[in-house]
Protein backbone atom coordinates (compact mmCIF):
# COMPACT_ATOMS: atom_id res chain seq x y z
CA UNK A 1 0.00 0.00 0.00
CA UNK A 2 2.80 2.40 0.91
CA UNK A 3 4.38 2.06 -2.54
CA UNK A 4 1.19 3.47 -4.07
CA UNK A 5 0.47 6.17 -1.51
CA UNK A 6 4.08 7.35 -1.65
CA UNK A 7 4.10 7.43 -5.45
CA UNK A 8 4.63 11.05 -6.51
CA UNK A 9 2.55 10.70 -9.66
CA UNK A 10 -0.30 9.16 -7.67
CA UNK A 11 -0.28 11.96 -5.10
CA UNK A 12 -0.02 14.72 -7.71
CA UNK A 13 -2.79 13.35 -9.93
CA UNK A 14 -4.97 12.64 -6.90
CA UNK A 15 -4.66 16.30 -5.99
CA UNK A 16 -5.52 17.37 -9.54
CA UNK A 17 -8.50 15.01 -9.57
CA UNK A 18 -9.70 16.41 -6.25
CA UNK A 19 -9.40 20.00 -7.48
CA UNK A 20 -11.37 19.19 -10.64
CA UNK A 21 -14.11 17.63 -8.51
CA UNK A 22 -14.34 20.71 -6.30
CA UNK A 23 -14.50 23.06 -9.30
CA UNK A 24 -17.09 20.80 -10.95
CA UNK A 25 -19.16 20.83 -7.76
CA UNK A 26 -19.18 24.65 -7.74
CA UNK A 27 -20.05 24.77 -11.46
CA UNK A 28 -22.90 22.27 -10.91
CA UNK A 29 -24.25 24.35 -8.04
CA UNK A 30 -24.16 27.53 -10.15
CA UNK A 31 -25.76 25.66 -13.09
CA UNK A 32 -23.06 26.66 -15.57
CA UNK A 33 -23.97 23.98 -18.11
CA UNK A 34 -21.12 24.53 -20.60
CA UNK A 35 -18.52 24.41 -17.84
CA UNK A 36 -20.16 21.31 -16.38
CA UNK A 37 -19.97 19.50 -19.73
CA UNK A 38 -16.28 20.35 -20.11
CA UNK A 39 -15.34 19.36 -16.57
CA UNK A 40 -17.32 16.12 -16.70
CA UNK A 41 -15.49 15.21 -19.90
CA UNK A 42 -12.07 15.65 -18.25
CA UNK A 43 -12.77 14.48 -14.69
CA UNK A 44 -12.85 10.70 -15.13
CA UNK A 45 -10.20 10.79 -17.91
CA UNK A 46 -7.96 12.36 -15.24
CA UNK A 47 -8.61 9.26 -13.14
CA UNK A 48 -7.75 7.15 -16.19
CA UNK A 49 -4.39 8.93 -16.44
CA UNK A 50 -3.84 8.44 -12.69
CA UNK A 51 -4.48 4.72 -13.01
CA UNK A 52 -2.43 4.32 -16.20
CA UNK A 53 0.63 6.07 -14.75
CA UNK A 54 0.44 4.43 -11.31
CA UNK A 55 -0.50 0.89 -12.32
CA UNK A 56 2.07 -1.61 -13.53
CA UNK A 57 -0.62 -3.95 -14.88
CA UNK A 58 -2.61 -1.33 -16.81
CA UNK A 59 -5.83 -3.30 -17.10
CA UNK A 60 -7.31 -2.30 -20.47
CA UNK A 61 -10.74 -3.58 -19.52
CA UNK A 62 -10.84 -1.21 -16.54
CA UNK A 63 -9.71 1.69 -18.71
CA UNK A 64 -12.54 0.90 -21.14
CA UNK A 65 -14.99 0.86 -18.22
CA UNK A 66 -13.84 4.35 -17.24
CA UNK A 67 -14.48 5.49 -20.81
CA UNK A 68 -18.06 4.20 -20.44
CA UNK A 69 -18.33 5.99 -17.11
CA UNK A 70 -17.21 9.23 -18.79
CA UNK A 71 -19.92 8.87 -21.45
CA UNK A 72 -22.60 8.21 -18.83
CA UNK A 73 -21.32 11.12 -16.77
CA UNK A 74 -21.92 13.52 -19.65
CA UNK A 75 -25.27 12.02 -20.69
CA UNK A 76 -26.66 12.46 -17.18
CA UNK A 77 -26.45 16.26 -17.42
CA UNK A 78 -29.49 16.93 -19.68
CA UNK A 79 -32.87 16.49 -18.01
CA UNK A 80 -34.10 14.26 -20.81
CA UNK A 81 -35.27 10.63 -20.60
CA UNK A 82 -33.53 9.71 -23.87
CA UNK A 83 -30.14 10.86 -22.59
CA UNK A 84 -30.87 9.23 -19.24
CA UNK A 85 -31.58 5.92 -21.00
CA UNK A 86 -28.28 5.87 -22.87
CA UNK A 87 -26.41 7.19 -19.85
CA UNK A 88 -27.74 4.27 -17.79
CA UNK A 89 -26.72 1.80 -20.52
CA UNK A 90 -23.17 3.21 -20.59
CA UNK A 91 -23.00 3.06 -16.80
CA UNK A 92 -24.35 -0.51 -16.95
CA UNK A 93 -21.35 -1.48 -19.07
CA UNK A 94 -19.06 0.16 -16.50
CA UNK A 95 -20.79 -1.69 -13.69
CA UNK A 96 -20.58 -5.11 -15.36
CA UNK A 97 -16.85 -4.69 -15.99
CA UNK A 98 -16.09 -3.54 -12.44
CA UNK A 99 -18.18 -6.39 -11.06
CA UNK A 100 -16.15 -8.84 -13.15
CA UNK A 101 -12.88 -7.32 -11.89
CA UNK A 102 -13.95 -7.70 -8.26
CA UNK A 103 -15.03 -11.31 -8.85
CA UNK A 104 -11.73 -12.07 -10.55
CA UNK A 105 -9.78 -10.67 -7.59
CA UNK A 106 -11.90 -12.29 -4.84
CA UNK A 107 -11.08 -16.03 -4.74
CA UNK A 108 -12.40 -16.41 -1.18
CA UNK A 109 -15.95 -15.40 -2.04
CA UNK A 110 -18.75 -17.97 -2.04
CA UNK A 111 -22.10 -17.76 -3.79
CA UNK A 112 -24.02 -18.00 -0.52
CA UNK A 113 -22.04 -15.25 1.25
CA UNK A 114 -22.47 -12.87 -1.69
CA UNK A 115 -26.25 -13.48 -1.85
CA UNK A 116 -26.63 -12.84 1.88
CA UNK A 117 -24.54 -9.68 1.70
CA UNK A 118 -26.42 -8.44 -1.37
CA UNK A 119 -29.76 -8.53 0.47
CA UNK A 120 -28.71 -5.60 2.67
CA UNK A 121 -28.26 -3.46 -0.46
CA UNK A 122 -30.96 -4.90 -2.72
CA UNK A 123 -34.14 -4.26 -0.75
CA UNK A 124 -33.69 -0.54 -0.02
CA UNK A 125 -32.42 0.12 -3.57
CA UNK A 126 -35.33 -1.78 -5.11
CA UNK A 127 -37.72 0.23 -2.96
CA UNK A 128 -36.25 3.49 -4.26
CA UNK A 129 -36.35 2.53 -7.94
CA UNK A 130 -39.90 1.14 -7.74
CA UNK A 131 -41.00 4.49 -6.32
CA UNK A 132 -39.81 6.24 -9.47
CA UNK A 133 -40.77 3.55 -12.01
CA UNK A 134 -43.23 5.77 -13.91
CA UNK A 135 -40.79 8.70 -14.04
CA UNK A 136 -37.97 6.59 -15.52
CA UNK A 137 -40.07 5.40 -18.45
CA UNK A 138 -38.04 3.26 -20.88
CA UNK A 139 -34.98 3.69 -18.66
CA UNK A 140 -36.56 1.65 -15.84
CA UNK A 141 -35.21 -1.70 -17.03
CA UNK A 142 -31.63 -0.39 -17.33
CA UNK A 143 -31.98 1.25 -13.93
CA UNK A 144 -33.27 -1.97 -12.41
CA UNK A 145 -30.34 -3.99 -13.75
CA UNK A 146 -27.93 -1.35 -12.41
CA UNK A 147 -29.57 -1.63 -8.98
CA UNK A 148 -29.21 -5.42 -8.98
CA UNK A 149 -25.56 -5.22 -10.02
CA UNK A 150 -24.78 -2.57 -7.39
CA UNK A 151 -26.41 -4.85 -4.81
CA UNK A 152 -24.27 -7.79 -5.91
CA UNK A 153 -21.18 -5.58 -5.75
CA UNK A 154 -22.31 -4.55 -2.28
CA UNK A 155 -22.57 -8.19 -1.23
CA UNK A 156 -19.10 -8.91 -2.56
CA UNK A 157 -17.63 -5.79 -0.95
CA UNK A 158 -19.18 -6.53 2.43
CA UNK A 159 -18.10 -10.18 2.36
CA UNK A 160 -14.53 -9.28 1.35
CA UNK A 161 -14.36 -6.73 4.16
CA UNK A 162 -15.63 -9.22 6.76
CA UNK A 163 -13.14 -11.84 5.58
CA UNK A 164 -10.19 -9.46 5.46
CA UNK A 165 -10.62 -5.92 6.76
CA UNK A 166 -7.58 -4.32 5.13
CA UNK A 167 -7.35 -0.96 3.36
CA UNK A 168 -7.96 -2.56 -0.03
CA UNK A 169 -11.35 -3.92 0.98
CA UNK A 170 -12.19 -0.78 2.96
CA UNK A 171 -11.68 1.16 -0.29
CA UNK A 172 -13.99 -1.20 -2.19
CA UNK A 173 -16.68 -1.08 0.47
CA UNK A 174 -16.45 2.72 0.66
CA UNK A 175 -16.88 2.94 -3.11
CA UNK A 176 -19.95 0.69 -3.02
CA UNK A 177 -21.55 2.60 -0.15
CA UNK A 178 -21.03 5.85 -2.04
CA UNK A 179 -22.70 4.39 -5.15
CA UNK A 180 -25.62 3.29 -2.95
CA UNK A 181 -25.91 6.74 -1.39
CA UNK A 182 -25.85 8.23 -4.90
CA UNK A 183 -29.03 6.34 -5.79
CA UNK A 184 -30.76 7.85 -2.76
CA UNK A 185 -29.64 11.37 -3.74
CA UNK A 186 -30.77 10.83 -7.33
CA UNK A 187 -34.24 9.69 -6.28
CA UNK A 188 -34.76 12.54 -3.80
CA UNK A 189 -33.39 15.22 -6.12
CA UNK A 190 -35.24 14.25 -9.27
CA UNK A 191 -38.54 12.82 -8.09
CA UNK A 192 -39.40 14.08 -4.60
CA UNK A 193 -37.74 17.21 -3.27
CA UNK A 194 -35.38 19.50 -5.17
CA UNK A 195 -32.56 20.64 -2.92
CA UNK A 196 -29.98 22.69 -4.76
CA UNK A 197 -27.04 21.63 -2.60
CA UNK A 198 -27.64 18.05 -3.76
CA UNK A 199 -26.29 18.97 -7.21
CA UNK A 200 -22.67 19.43 -6.09
CA UNK A 201 -23.07 16.69 -3.47
CA UNK A 202 -24.00 14.15 -6.14
CA UNK A 203 -20.91 15.15 -8.14
CA UNK A 204 -18.61 14.71 -5.15
CA UNK A 205 -20.15 11.37 -4.15
CA UNK A 206 -19.97 9.92 -7.68
CA UNK A 207 -16.38 11.00 -8.33
CA UNK A 208 -15.27 9.84 -4.89
CA UNK A 209 -16.86 6.43 -5.58
CA UNK A 210 -14.87 6.16 -8.81
CA UNK A 211 -11.68 7.17 -6.99
CA UNK A 212 -12.04 4.61 -4.20
CA UNK A 213 -12.69 1.82 -6.70
CA UNK A 214 -9.56 2.85 -8.60
CA UNK A 215 -7.69 2.77 -5.30
CA UNK A 216 -9.01 -0.74 -4.64
CA UNK A 217 -7.81 -1.96 -8.03
CA UNK A 218 -4.37 -0.38 -7.64
CA UNK A 219 -3.94 -1.93 -4.19
CA UNK A 220 -5.06 -5.30 -5.53
CA UNK A 221 -2.57 -5.17 -8.39
CA UNK A 222 0.20 -4.02 -6.07
CA UNK A 223 -0.55 -6.85 -3.63
CA UNK A 224 -0.44 -9.41 -6.44
CA UNK A 225 2.88 -8.13 -7.71
CA UNK A 226 4.43 -8.20 -4.22
CA UNK A 227 3.19 -11.77 -3.77
CA UNK A 228 4.68 -12.90 -7.11
CA UNK A 229 8.01 -11.16 -6.57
Amino acid sequence: MNSILNNKNFKSLSLVYGLIILILAVVAYLKLETGEYVLRMICIPTLMVLYFITSKSKNKLYLFSLLMATISNVLFIPKDLVFLKYGLIAFLVYRIITLYLVMKNSPKLTFFSVIIGSIFFLFPLLYFIILIEDSLGDSFFSGLINIILVSILGGMSLTNYLLESNFKHISLLTSTLLYTFLVLLFVIQNYFLYIRIFEPLRVIVLMAAHYFFCMYLLLTENEREEFNS
